[in-house]
């Protein structure tokens, strides 16, 4: 699961003009295409007092011959701060009504988040896809662009997390956008990606076919009437990212001691042994398992299910200074939950499964985040806390034995990678 949804919104189903519905769309929740091709959903809220926008596009963070990481960001960038329109910037836009923008790169998806007051809904949505539909990159703002880019890129670095699922997925992974980096390792590799490359960049993948819009808090459908046909055309088909042939373990130098496990899962179409395997996420670390031993003293672990279109990727990272013991548990555990779970400790988990999905996420930008995550990995529908949804159905078919399952089918033979932290060099 990318992230988890509000569960107690309520849905307005929306019909707007200049749009073609889907026959798909899930009762509850709107889904649909605009005449440009890009996907949109709504979850609206008029009680709240902020709209959240969310455009999110099926593109490589590390353009699409892989080999230049950081080009997404860069280009997300440099169109927040390239004019528009008017004169100003997206970012200026939004941020002079109090506003907020964030960029979130991830190897095969793009997400651009936008929460404005309720009343600048509309002006915020104009500016969002003029500025990615149909902007220009120039020298200024792509200037701009390196200099946050650059600032995130070494944020990444000293994020532990994203420093251990860097090296996984390019374990994990053969090719594609999943297994190369997101960010560049120095501010020099940035400085090489001239404008020309991230201009043809941006003119392939900002396009209203490679997009996914959401909706969450106070918004209505006559926001869709004025970006219906606006936008290039075109579009690219997922990319994917072969995984590898074997399961393998592989040390590494880094920040901490620390280790990642890895297993390929899935895809979003798999709708029930994705939420199983995200069930798994959640119970793993649960303290009353039963696991034969806790975790060594002061180390730390997180479990997660990614949601993709062709694989998805179960995943569990752990910090301390200990990371071959603290792998041996967390497999042990997963090893035992191979044998269904007894009926009591099942609802015990389930229902701490289903309140974190309800308590996990519960303002508009979440929401947005949410919906557009899964439209744009193939499966609006599917996103968690959709009142009726595809995601709570499958949920109602959750059991001991189809948890089992997923897990003797799935999660085998791990990739592993095992972080030492980079020795200091004497003076």
């Amino acid at each position: 699961m990318k992230r988890f949804a509000h569960a107690l919104l309520a849905f307005a189903v929306l019909a707007p003009l200049l749009v073609v519905p889907r026959a798909s769309a899930e009762q509850g929740v709107a889904i649909g295409e605009l005449h440009s091709g890009a996907s949109y959903a709504f979850a609206a809220d008029p009680s709240s007092p902020t709209a959240a926008i969310g455009l999110w596009l099926r593109v490589p963070a590390s353009g699409y011959s892989f080999d230049a990481p950081g080009i997404a960001d860069l280009a997300a960038h440099a169109l927040a701060d390239a004019p528009i329109a008017g004169g100003s910037s997206l970012r200026a836009i939004v941020e002079n009504v109090g506003g907020t923008i964030e960029i979130e790169p991830s190897p095969n998806l793009l997400g651009i988040s936008v929460v404005v007051p309720k009343a600048q809904a509309s002006t915020a949505l104009r500016a969002l896809t003029q500025a990615y539909f149909s902007g220009t990159i120039d020298e200024k703002s792509l200037d701009e662009a390196r200099h946050e880019t650059g600032v995130r890129a070494v944020e990444e670095r000293f994020n532990i997390e994203n420093e251990l699922e860097t090296h996984l997925f390019a374990a994990l992974f053969s090719d594609g956008p999943m297994h190369a980096p997101i960010y560049p390792t120095s501010a020099a590799s940035l400085d090489a990606i001239h404008l020309q490359r991230v201009q043809h960049y941006a003119q392939r993948a900002f396009r209203p076919g490679n997009a996914s819009l959401s909706f969450a808090g106070a918004v209505g459908d006559a926001l869709l009437g004025d970006i219906s046909a606006l936008g290039r055309s075109g579009n690219d088909a997922p990319i994917g990212s072969p995984v590898s042939a074997s399961a393998s373990t592989h040390s590494v130098e880094g920040s901490s001691q620390a280790i990642a496990i890895g297993f390929a899962g899935p895809p979003i179409t798999s709708r029930d042994d994705a939420t199983a395997l995200d069930f798994v996420a959640s119970a793993l670390l649960d303290r009353q398992l039963g696991r034969a031993l806790p975790l060594p003293a002061g180390n730390v672990a997180v479990a997660r299910f990614v949601t993709l279109q062709r694989v998805g990727v179960f995943t569990i990272f752990g910090v301390g200074n200990d990371p071959k013991k603290m792998g041996s548990v967390l497999l042990a555990d997963l090893k035992r939950l191979r044998t269904p779970l007894s009926e009591p400790r099942f609802q015990r988990l389930l229902r701490a499964f289903q309140f974190h999905i309800a308590s996990a996420i519960d303002v508009p930008q979440g929401l947005a985040d949410n919906l557009g995550w899964y439209a744009a990995a193939g499966d609006a529908a599917y996103a968690p806390g959709l009142p009726n949804g595809a995601y709570a159905r499958s949920i109602a078919r959750l059991t001991p034995e189809r948890i089992a399952a997923a897990v003797r089918r799935y999660l085998n033979d791990p990739t592993t990678i095992i972080m030492n932290p980079i020795a200091e060099k004497s003076v």
